[in-house]
């Protein structure tokens, strides 16, 4: 997919009532600062100081257009960071850039540094000769989720479910409430009808099987060794092999390829979101004559 085109799938109501939310957090008052500043016409370079993936570029350019400025960018979205790199241009009033300057230098470092990891988990699964779906989770920042999910694309990986009515997930607490698994997955399958599919998370092979007897789409093997997971897929894929599988918990970049296998369809990492650093950018003002490059401290 093109990462360029991705902005597409941004809705433009949300992300204003986002990028307002966003401000207002920052400053929803007085702003003393921009009586220092002004508001004479004024240019900054966003740098990016570490190496990664570039995603985010609609937040960025969303945050400046509320505050009439205007960015012009130099690198396409999903570009590859290579430090100390010139990235765009923002231009406009001096107190409006140094409004967005946090907000839209915080959004666009969470955004890259989860396309960087996602790029990473995608990069590690084909290196391991695996085609499936590598995936994120539920697990995000809340108020940031459409951020997170539109990094995570960026890097190629997929978004999962972007909330509860994107997929009827059915997890152990369901099955304890419901009564079961049988139960879980009957009441589950109803309430989807024929648009939604039926995810079930399963902790053994006979919960697995039981499931998907009872009309699952999906079983989530979950915080399964790899020395469990593989042959357990195995097995039901040979009673039901229209059934897919997934994979999650405890996954990381280093060891992601030991759950890569022929029975595994999808491989979900909560860590693409929760723990992906942010990449280092800055944004400096300039005279027009001349923009100096930022030093990069290394830790």
């Amino acid at each position: 997919m093109d990462a360029e085109g991705l902005a597409l799938l941004l809705p433009p109501v949300t992300l204003a009532a986002l990028v307002d939310s966003w401000l207002r957090e920052d400053c929803p008052g007085l702003n003393y600062a921009a009586l220092v500043s002004g508001a004479g016409p004024s240019q900054a370079v966003l740098w990016a100081k570490s190496p990664g993936v570039l995603a985010g570029r609609p937040f960025f350019d969303a945050i400046f257009t509320q505050l009439n400025c205007q960015v012009s960018w130099f690198l396409p979205e999903g570009s590859k960071l290579v430090p100390v790199a010139r990235v765009a241009e923002v231009r406009g009033p001096a107190h409006s850039l140094l409004l967005g300057e946090r907000v839209a230098l915080n959004t666009l470092a969470r955004c890259s540094g989860i396309a960087s990891a996602a790029a990473a988990a995608v990069e590690a699964a084909r290196g391991a000769g695996w085609t499936g779906h590598v995936a994120g989770t539920r697990k995000t920042t809340p108020g940031f989720r459409l951020v997170e999910k539109y990094g995570l694309l960026v890097g190629g990986a997929a978004s999962h479910r972007y909330d509860l009515g994107g997929l009827v997930m059915v997890k152990d607490n369901h099955v304890v409430a419901a009564g079961g698994v049988e139960k879980a997955v009957r009441a589950a399958r109803q309430a989807a009808d024929f648009a939604l599919k039926v995810e079930v998370e399963c902790s053994s092979l006979q919960e697995a099987v039981q499931a998907a007897e009872a009309g699952a789409d999906l079983v989530l093997l979950d915080n399964f060794k790899p020395k469990e997971l593989h042959p357990t897929a195995a097995a039901l894929k040979a009673q039901f092999p229209s059934v897919a599988v997934e994979a999650s918990g405890g996954i990381t970049l280093d060891n992601l390829p030991q759950f890569c296998g022929p029975h595994i369809d999808v491989i979900s990492m909560g860590m693409l979101t929760q723990a992906a650093p942010a990449l280092d950018f800055s944004l400096k003002l300039f005279a027009k004559e001349a923009a100096p490059v930022p030093k990069i401290h290394w830790s």
